[in-house]
């Protein structure tokens, strides 16, 4: 059907006759019944009762209205979307992401939704998990990526995945036959220690604050990939999510297990955004693509 009809036909049911509907519409009379006409070719029967008073849609009719106020809804959605697709095509977005995630998770992301969108630009900022939401609902980022904790009114998450605190270990260390690790089992070891406080979460689970106090580190360091470079090279074992060490163990030059421990089990990160104000169209785009990048990983 032409889009020109659904229109002429919409506006005579609405209005109840053709000649009204072309004083609304602008058109000629004769141009209206023409499509009507057509249209009543078309299905095999009549779509209006002519009535003295007017036109009365026929039950046929009053189906057709139905298809066609659905039809053009539709196209008014899908040509929004491509609006706001053509607005999200340049731009710059700031983000605030765990140091973890930064090693491979954001770069690999990034690389993908710059296949799609190759004219936005980026910001990418290490913060502690404390200073994420404060970025975000501040306005200093557009996008959070943080430990699942109670959050202030002006942020929230957008989506949120499961990341238990596990063992990071060369791939020839002894612990790497255990399923999970124990506290017990992991402090007959040498440690590297990450610098700066626990996460949310973490911190509230008694027993692995408790292992955490009592450790010796044998590096502490505020840099992962300091960190990462010590475990390969065999100077300890350390305790992140796997998020941050994805392409290693994929690889299989990591190993990491999970501690047997329920509270650093639950723990969970998320993307957040402020709360009451609208992301730019480019940061709305890169949101939904980090969510899909996010809940890929759970999947595997």
């Amino acid at each position: 059907m032409h889009a020109a009809a659904l229109y002429y036909f919409r506006e005579v049911a609405r209005l109840g006759s053709i000649r009204r509907a072309a004083v609304h519409l602008n058109v000629a009379a004769s141009a209206i019944n023409r499509q009507i006409l057509k249209l009543e070719d078309e299905f095999g029967g009549p779509l209006f009762d002519r009535l003295p008073a007017g036109m009365r849609l026929t039950v046929a009719g009053t189906l057709l209205l139905q298809h066609i106020t659905s039809t053009i809804e539709a196209y008014g959605q899908v040509r929004a979307a491509i609006d706001d697709l053509r607005e999200a095509r340049s731009g710059h977005v700031t983000i605030a992401a765990l140091d973890s995630l930064l090693v491979d998770f954001l770069p690999r992301a990034l690389a993908r939704f710059g296949r799609d969108f190759p004219a936005i630009n980026h910001t990418v900022l290490a913060a502690p998990p404390a200073d994420i939401a404060d970025m975000v609902s501040s306005g200093a980022v557009d996008i959070g990526l943080t430990f699942v904790s109670p959050l202030p009114a002006a942020v929230h998450f957008i989506a949120e995945v499961p990341a238990p605190i596990g063992v990071v270990m060369p791939v020839d260390h002894p612990l790497t036959s255990r399923l999970s690790v124990s506290f017990e089992e992991a402090i007959a070891y040498p440690v590297l220690d990450q610098a700066g406080p626990l996460p949310r979460g973490a911190d509230m689970d008694a027993d692995f604050s408790q292992f955490k106090a009592q450790l010796k580190p044998k590096v502490t360091s505020n840099s992962i990939q300091m960190i990462r470079l010590c475990i390969e090279l065999g100077l300890g074992i350390a305790f992140f999510t796997r998020l941050g060490f994805l392409k290693e163990i994929e690889h299989g030059e990591i190993a990491w297990r999970p501690l047997s421990s329920p509270g650093v089990n639950t723990l969970q990160i998320g993307i957040i955004t402020a709360a009451h104000r609208m992301l730019p169209p480019p940061a709305v785009q890169l949101s939904k693509s980090l969510v899909k990048d996010l809940r890929r990983l759970t999947a595997n």
